[in-house]
């Protein structure tokens, strides 16, 4: 279906996906004095390559699941955010679709710190 278009582009090894030359780059962007060794550079590019193929054969699962006849943007998006929590920057939730939420607000409210000091001193007590 979709997913075998995608994946077998003619001409293109695995490692295209994120070729040495740009590995180097993102290395020096983090330490211009930071070399990578070749094996190094190998396992990065096999960790970029199985993460490309599982979010696009998740996202061509999802098209199909709509009843989609080609991958779209938001297919991708649903596939980063179920699988890896992440959002991708620019790519529009299709007016308010509620299957591309906000992610989960992570940070406790005053509220919840003292009930959770609350119970925390309850069972001190209990303990004593």
């Amino acid at each position: 279906f979709l997913l075998l278009h995608i994946l077998q582009i003619p001409n293109m090894d695995r490692s295209d996906y994120l070729p040495a030359e740009r590995l180097q780059e993102l290395a020096a962007q983090i330490d211009p004095r930071l070399q990578l060794e070749p094996q190094a550079e190998q396992v990065l590019q096999d960790v970029a390559d199985d993460f490309v193929e599982n979010v696009a054969a998740f996202a061509c699962d999802l098209a199909r699941h709509r009843g989609g006849k080609a991958l779209e943007a938001k297919d991708v998006q649903l596939a980063l955010e179920k699988t890896w929590n992440m959002r991708l920057p620019g790519v529009p939730d299709d007016g308010g679709n509620k299957l591309l939420r906000k992610p989960p607000n992570n940070h406790p409210t005053d509220g919840h710190k003292q009930r959770v000091q609350a119970v925390k001193r309850s069972q001190a007590r209990m303990a004593a």
